[in-house]
């Protein structure tokens, strides 16, 4: 997977610009669609974590929506 350079979506998700969890019934789920441009994300998932990530708008990491 050739991850971009962009960090648009871990911006917009960590500054609050884009409400999350998108899906408040599930709000543990890895997201499979991008908020910013709608396109499917590849998204790979551990044990402990998940990592999705847009062809245009870059990666997001579920460890760094921990607080």
């Amino acid at each position: 997977m050739r991850v971009p350079d962009s960090t648009e979506l871990a911006d917009a998700v960590l500054s609050g610009e884009i409400a999350w969890p998108i899906n408040p019934a599930r709000p543990y789920d890895a997201p499979r669609i991008c908020p910013i441009c709608e396109r499917r994300m590849v998204v790979k998932i551990s044990p402990m974590a998940w990592e999705a990530c847009c062809s245009r708008h870059g990666l997001l990491r579920s460890e760094w929506l921990e607080r």
